[in-house]
């Protein structure tokens, strides 16, 4: 028998559910407490519930051809406040310069009531010596305390070089970054530069969770890739979420209802999730979960969501 292994990894609990891969019936499911305060992190919990559901249900790794990742581990950063300080490299020259200044300009968003992500900008002139004037930038907001960074500049959708450049550089000093080019290639510099905020501002939390995780299935004996949840539905590799962890964000809602419609076959009406952190409401019509760009403290992102 062929199966597929779905974990969830909450706020409260971690849970797995072995599903036959042909029937799509459901094998059985384990659930313990989420381990927040173990030195493995939250993989410690996931391997007590994957090792729990293939011993408990005699399923051995050869026969796991599908195992995915859902978490609302971004999510509750978010809700929490628990995200790193951003620094902003801004880059541009002449008028088009000063208005990036202005776009780029995010100040500090708040996530919830006293919760906020914080960021702190600095502005390389591209008519000058670039390479100088990223690496200076970098220094500044670095000796300011700001733990991860965004590269930012118009029409960089057209033209990522400059972008690209102060990524490189962060990674030479091992400095987690994020360009807006690799967020959205949508115009829009603002949205644009927030939703790469966003992004940064979890990456330290969100990789080192993927790198556990990653490791535990390996040392399970599962050759199947670990997929992770994505935000509107899809699942992606966790080099993906590596880069892009934002596209987890609100991934757990987006499994709760892909579950309802799959199982319920849900066509009209509205769908809770009550959790130990959030309670998520979803909206189906049509037998379709409604998309929209998710907002963060109140802001659009160009981060495509369930609704």
């Amino acid at each position: 028998m062929k199966v597929r292994i779905g974990i969830d990894v909450g706020g409260t609990f971690t849970d797995a559910v072995a599903i036959d891969n042909d029937t799509y019936e459901i094998i059985g499911t384990v659930k313990t407490p989420t381990t927040h305060t173990a030195e493995a992190g939250v993989a410690a919990g996931i391997v007590q519930v994957l090792h729990g559901v293939m011993e408990q249900h005699n399923i051995k790794p050869e026969d796991v051809v599908f195992i995915a990742h859902g978490t609302t581990q971004a999510t509750n950063a978010l809700l929490e406040g628990d995200v790193a300080q951003v620094g902003i490299v801004t880059l541009g020259s002449g008028l088009q310069g000063a208005k990036s200044k202005s776009d780029t300009n995010v100040g500090d968003i708040e996530l919830a009531a006293g919760k906020f992500l914080r960021t702190k900008n600095a502005f390389v002139d591209t008519s000058s010596d670039v390479e100088a004037g990223i690496k200076s930038a970098i220094e500044q907001l670095f000796s300011d305390g700001l733990t991860s960074y965004v590269a930012a500049e118009a029409f960089s959708v057209d033209d990522p070089t400059n972008e690209n450049a102060v990524i490189a550089e962060c990674s030479d000093r091992e400095l987690p970054a994020t360009a807006t080019n690799d967020i959205s290639k949508l115009y829009g510099l603002a949205i644009r530069t927030r939703t790469a905020v966003v992004n940064a501002s979890i990456m330290p939390k969100m990789l080192e969770a993927a790198n556990m995780t990653d490791k535990s299935i390996r040392e399970a004996g599962i050759e199947s890739p670990l997929m992770v949840m994505r935000c509107d539905g899809g699942v992606m590799t966790v080099d993906e979420v590596r880069h892009r962890p934002i596209l987890t964000f609100l991934s757990g809602p987006a499994a709760g209802v892909a579950g309802a419609l799959m199982y319920e076959k849900l066509t009209d009406g509205l769908f809770f999730e009550v959790g130990g952190t959030s309670t998520d409401i979803s909206c189906v019509k049509d037998g379709k979960v409604m998309v929209k760009y998710a907002e963060v403290g109140g802001h659009k992102t160009y981060l495509s969501s369930l609704d």
